[in-house]
């Protein structure tokens, strides 16, 4: 494990999607353009002074949420001099949390990390790796040949307790957290939001009627104390998640406002963990036990039948996720993953099944949803991360997306000297499009793989699966013709993880290859049937 620090200095590889200049400019829309630092000799990774940034107003920051997009969010609100108080519904992270079934694999790239070192967070992420994901009985390798290719493989509990410690650290006595807290209600007029918390159950002990000389026997009963707490607030920040209740009381009071469901996953998944590592014979792939903690998530998935994801923990176990099974019957289960998957040893079918089949344990949990927002802005409140912009996993860009737009929130405040009446819109103007373009490609994706549950017509399935298969055709002809210039086989997608790119200019990219192909077969077609004709009359 390492903490993030600045790199020493190298030569950045350049993209196929950036603009060959001199500078390097960031990802996101209408903003100016910024040349990133110098790079200068590694420092220390012992915790540092955070960049000292403008100190806009002594005004309240209210953040919603607690998770890694509200914490980096209060880190850099906490940054720019704001008094900030965060809410939570949820108690802290807990230790406890590790093997839960909110416990699963995330990669994190350049659009995450960014936003860490503006803030001064240090965490302690593992060493990038080369490596995205593994099939079965090999190894897909991914370029990483400068610091924004590289990409970090994190287990979402551990990396939320880590981001909120290193907050708690970094900013210590300038952020206000409120733990167990749910919001009810907010007056965006007033700008005032009421939050309710229970208390945990109380025992109290009664004796009968006060003054009375009865000997009857003491009762304990159990009461629960639920609170009300308003707050004013300067700005409201909606960080809660997919489910937001920010989002939904703005959809409420604002006029014009529109939330679109696109898609609901249908796959579910149920987490496992514990699996001990076996050396030699019984490594479901060769050298398993000796890959470093988060260098790999390995994925068996044979079709028709369940799909297993394991990562190594720190611990020196296996954890992971079950999806895409239709039965949770023990015996069916232990069955079909037996069959499926013969190099993995029979301990860890055993663990999988006896883990995933409790009925007494957690339901099978959904991938989650994507929802495109007409706004990400109202009077005086802004929403970020999925309670703006929810995702899926399907293109594994949820954090990533949400941690960027905690990033354009703080520039876009930036850019308007701290005005809280402009900031908002500005927001707004400067997220949008880049939020919708990469919320297309997830779309496509899931359309053009058949993914269950989405209802779009047969000419938009067509559409996705044209736009998919051509781009990544004509990419990977590129790359085989002129290596040099397209160093990955399908960099559009490699470019989802590189800050200095934004997802707009991906999905323009994508469209234009798949148009540039459609228009070559269709000349192709159109010159084989004019040869046709010619023969044709020639021959008569």
């Amino acid at each position: 494990m390492r903490a993030i620090s600045p790199a020493p200095t190298t030569k950045h590889s350049h993209h196929p999607l950036l603009p060959r200049t001199s500078s390097i400019t960031t990802a996101f829309p209408r903003m100016p353009a910024q040349r990133l630092p110098r790079r200068t000799a590694p420092r220390s990774t012992a915790l540092e002074d955070p960049p000292q940034k403008e100190t806009h107003t002594n005004g309240r920051m209210l953040i919603v949420g607690g998770g890694p997009a509200g914490c980096l969010c209060a880190a850099l609100m906490a940054q720019r001099g704001y008094t900030v108080d965060v809410f939570e519904q949820r108690k802290p992270p807990q230790p406890s949390d590790a093997r839960s079934h909110r416990s699963y694999p995330m990669v994190l790239s350049s659009r995450s990390t960014q936003g860490f070192k503006d803030a001064g967070l240090q965490l302690p992420l593992p060493q990038p790796q080369a490596a995205f994901l593994t099939l079965t009985g090999r190894l897909d390798l991914l370029r990483e040949d400068n610091e924004y290719s590289k990409q970090y493989i994190v287990d979402r509990v551990a990396f939320g307790k880590h981001i909120y410690e290193a907050t708690q650290r970094q900013y210590d006595g300038r952020i206000n957290w409120h733990w167990g807290h749910a919001l009810q209600h907010v007056d965006f007029d007033r700008r005032v939001a009421t939050f309710t918390s229970s208390s945990d159950p109380t025992a109290v002990l009664s004796q009968g009627s006060a003054g009375s000389n009865t000997d009857a026997p003491a009762t304990t009963t159990t009461t629960t104390t639920t609170t009300t707490t308003t707050v004013n607030y300067e700005l409201l920040i909606g960080a809660d998640g997919a489910g937001s209740k920010v989002r939904q009381l703005m959809q409420e009071a604002l006029a014009g406002m529109k939330v679109d469901a696109k898609y609901s996953s249908s796959t579910t998944y149920k987490t496992y963990h514990g699996l001990p590592l076996r050396q030699g014979s019984e490594e479901p792939i060769p050298g398993f036990a000796s890959h470093a903690p988060a260098q790999f998530i390995y994925n068996f998935n044979v079709k028709g039948m369940p799909t297993l994801v394991m990562w190594r923990q720190e611990d020196g176990t296996a954890s992971g996720m079950l999806t895409r099974a239709r039965s949770y019957d023990a015996q069916e289960l232990r069955t079909k993953i037996s069959s499926a998957y013969p190099q993995i040893p029979k301990e860890w079918v055993e663990s999988i099944v006896a883990q995933t089949c409790d009925t007494s344990g957690q339901p099978p949990s959904p991938f989650g949803k994507l929802m495109s927002t007409s706004r990400l802005d109202g009077p005086r409140c802004v929403l970020l991360g999925d309670a703006g912009h929810p995702m899926t996993s399907t293109l594994a860009q949820g954090c990533n997306l949400a941690l960027e737009s905690v990033r354009v929130f703080a520039q876009s405040l930036d850019s308007v000297s701290g005005d809280l009446d402009r900031a908002p819109a500005a927001f707004t103007n400067a997220r949008l499009e880049d939020v919708h373009a990469m919320q297309t490609i997830e779309y496509m994706q899931i359309l053009s793989s058949n993914a269950p549950g989405a209802t779009a017509n047969a000419l938009e399935r067509m559409s996705a699966k044209a736009t998919m298969l051509g781009s990544a055709l004509l990419t990977r002809g590129l790359h085989k013709l002129m290596p040099s210039s397209f160093p990955a086989p399908v960099y559009l997608l490699d470019g989802l993880r590189d800050a200095r790119v934004p997802y707009r200019r991906v999905l323009e990219t994508m469209r234009m290859h798949a148009a540039a192909l459609i228009t070559l077969a269709a000349a192709l077609l159109t010159g084989a049937a004019n040869q046709a004709v010619y023969l044709a009359a020639e021959m008569s």
